[in-house]
């Protein structure tokens, strides 16, 4: 019984170590932030390939400009998918991040980039865990409980730092969530010059970068776990 108390206690001593981390110095964001921060959860979740996603195009013009209001995109960007669908990925996760707002404040987001190899190299698909304080009531536990799993889990419970934590040895995890597009990030990409590394993605302390092509995201995560990695 007296061992069955210590576990509890340790236990609990924990979740207080995570729950006191998330008093983050942290502001909300602004570009289509009330996106950002709610999902219709009643919408059941499509299983689309991490690959599929890593491809998604650019928009027209219209939808792919810093100005363009908070509501969904109608416009599809092919393979049957369109911004607010729920959708559930699977790949390698490489890298955590701390999210910046401006240069002296974060978002709160938990950035996270997504592989379709356990092997460092370019091309990623990012999905991002809102801070709860900033997302919708009906989400709030789920982003406790997420940005927990990657604490606890992933960094030691520690916050991710805000250049990128990358994981010693990559994991295979399964994320579900609202596919969003990015229009600020696509605004700049739609005529990138790869020598400017304007594309999206941190690479941490690795010198090979990892960008992301896509301007398209999980965003927000409202579940991810560890999953089975495929066999090589």
């Amino acid at each position: 019984m007296k061992a069955k108390c210590i576990l509890l206690s340790l236990f609990l001593l924990s979740l207080y170590t995570v729950y006191a981390q998330e008093s983050l110095d942290v502001a909300p964001g602004k570009d289509r932030w009330s996106i950002k921060t709610s999902a219709d959860i009643s919408k059941k979740a499509k299983n689309v390939n991490l690959n599929t996603l890593l491809q998604l195009p650019l928009l027209d013009n219209q939808y792919t400009n810093v100005t363009y209001p908070d509501k969904l995109i109608p416009k599809s960007p092919g393979n049957g998918l369109k911004e607010g669908d729920m959708i559930t990925t699977k790949g390698y996760l490489h890298l955590v991040a701390l999210e910046r707002s401006s240069a002296d404040k974060s978002d709160g987001d938990y950035h996270i980039q997504l592989t379709l190899s356990p092997d460092w190299g370019d091309s990623c698909f990012i999905v991002e865990i809102p801070y709860a304080d900033f997302i919708s009531s009906d989400l709030k536990d789920s982003s406790v409980n997420n940005r927990t799993f990657i604490s606890t889990k992933l960094t030691k419970g520690k916050t991710p730092s805000t250049s990128g934590s990358i994981m010693q040895h990559p994991v295979y995890v399964k994320v579900s969530g609202q596919l969003f597009y990015d229009a600020i990030h696509a605004n700049t990409m739609r005529n990138a010059d790869p020598s400017k590394n304007i594309y999206r993605g941190k690479s941490g302390s690795q010198s090979v970068k990892m960008h992301s092509y896509t301007a398209w995201e999980i965003h927000p995560v409202t579940h991810i776990e560890f999953a089975k990695a495929p066999k090589s």
